[in-house]
């Protein structure tokens, strides 16, 4: 009764111990699995963040780019680090909860918003985070019927301790949410920074903007967490109807895709939203007037820290709004007076523009700020976004030809340096759409803009 033959599946397609194959099971012990379930629950169910600094793609890669931090960190610091992530790793594998098998694959689950990734190194599924809980919790009650009818006394700790999962302090279920430490996350309900948590459901829903702020924010010194939430709080709610019509559609568009990578994601969405509002691929656009017309709260001023570029929030009580700052020199670089004239403001505002498209469907805080905690996924797609929202790639690559093909080093540079003008975007962003514009033609001047804009 307390052993089983274990198979994980996404939708009907067996992905583990061996993808592909239904017949292939790993007999376990059930009380071990419970046992893992019921000990990391809460860091399944709410951490969203890594233990350390770094951002891989996936959680599997966690170790690999920790290793390459190591390389270059005090070994005493890199030996703390280690537990931290072998923490992370015994939490989030669901192999680890066998461990006197061998040679167990790993599945990996990570929580990313209203999404859970679920990896087993070589496949990675994206799949709706209720979906992903409603399974893990009919498994560990199925468990549970199974443990009590064997032996109900034996096992009444087991069961009862599963049962109490949910149970918590708000301090502690408010410090997985957003990845702080404990004392930090109750300095902030404390000092009524953040609310406090009512019960698990609320923490797990994740629909608060300040918080999500704070876990954005979260790799920074304490005070400057709490002025980045402060920039969120000070925008009021109100209703934003064309961005929430503009950002259904854009959603709806992202599911007709069969190219799921950010890069392409980001692109695609761009195109959609141009054709959406009639403009042209050769068309510079307004970036400040087409946001003030979806309807989001512009802001502009002097923010801390300095490596602050902007923020985007959308929740419950607050934005949509986006916020702009002048502090930084990205965004208002030495000798311009008006952020509007800023090609790295236009940049950074429509960065912004594509989480609030994208990204909002519950709740948005986006930071952009040196040591973020926005998923690399996220933040790729909304470079992309903002790259073809300002420069479309076939306007960089019609430019070429019209220029004659050039692919000398200075007439190329003469190249991104109009395209930058024209259209109020980086050297940069221009060298980086030209290079991909380019690409879809099966055309390689990447040697060349490698000297003309090596940063794109």
């Amino acid at each position: 009764m307390t052993t089983c033959a274990l198979s994980i599946c996404v939708g009907s397609m067996p992905v583990w111990p061996v993808p592909g194959e239904p017949d292939a099971e790993l007999e376990i012990q059930v009380d071990d699995f419970l046992a893992h379930l019921t000990e990391f629950w809460k860091p399944l169910m709410l951490r969203q963040v890594y233990p350390i600094d770094v951002n891989p793609l996936k959680p599997s890669d966690l170790r690999r780019e920790a290793m390459k931090r190591w390389s270059e960190r005090q070994p005493e610091i890199a030996e703390r680090e280690e537990e931290s992530v072998s923490a992370f790793e015994e939490a989030h594998d669901l192999a680890r909860a066998f461990a006197g098998l061998f040679e167990v694959p790993p599945f990996w689950l990570f929580r990313s918003g209203l999404e859970m990734i679920c990896e087993t190194g070589r496949q990675l599924w994206r799949l709706p985070f209720d979906d992903v809980r409603s399974a893990l919790s009919a498994i560990g009650d199925q468990i549970c019927d199974r443990l009590e009818a064997a032996d109900g006394a034996r096992w009444a700790a087991a069961v009862g301790a599963w049962r109490e999962r949910d149970r918590g302090d708000a301090t502690g279920l408010l410090a997985w949410s957003i990845g702080l430490n404990r004392d930090l996350a109750g300095s902030l309900i404390a000092d009524g920074t953040l609310a406090a948590p009512l019960d698990f459901e609320d923490v797990a829903n994740d629909n608060d903007e300040l918080r999500i702020a704070a876990r954005m924010a979260g790799a920074l010194p304490p005070d400057q967490i709490r002025e980045i939430i402060s920039l969120a709080r000070s925008f009021q709610k109100h209703e934003a109807g064309s961005l929430r019509q503009v950002a259904s559609a854009c959603i709806s568009h992202l599911t007709s895709l069969s190219d799921r990578r950010p890069f392409a994601e980001g692109e695609a969405t761009a195109r959609f939203v141009r054709e959406w509002f009639g403009i042209a691929d050769h068309h510079p656009l307004d970036i400040f007037a087409f946001a003030e017309n979806l309807g989001i709260e512009l802001r502009t001023l002097a923010a801390e820290p300095p490596t602050l570029d902007g923020l985007a929030v959308w929740g419950s009580r607050h934005g949509p709004g986006a916020l702009l700052n002048t502090g930084s020199r990205r965004v208002l670089p030495n000798g311009t007076r008006d952020v509007r004239d800023s090609a790295g403001a236009r940049v950074t505002l429509a960065h912004e523009i594509c989480h609030l498209l994208l990204d909002g469907q519950n709740a948005l805080s986006a930071v952009e700020v040196l040591k973020s905690r926005m998923p690399l996924r996220i933040e790729q797609r909304a470079k992309s976004f903002a790259g073809e929202i300002l420069l479309p790639s076939k306007a960089a690559a019609d430019a070429w030809y019209e220029a004659g093909k050039p692919r000398r080093h200075g007439e190329v540079g003469q190249l991104v340096s109009d395209l930058a003008e024209r259209f109020q975007v980086t050297r940069s962003v221009a060298a980086w759409k030209l290079e991909h514009g380019l690409e879809h033609l099966d055309i390689d001047i990447s040697a060349t803009l490698d000297a003309v804009a090596p940063w794109r």
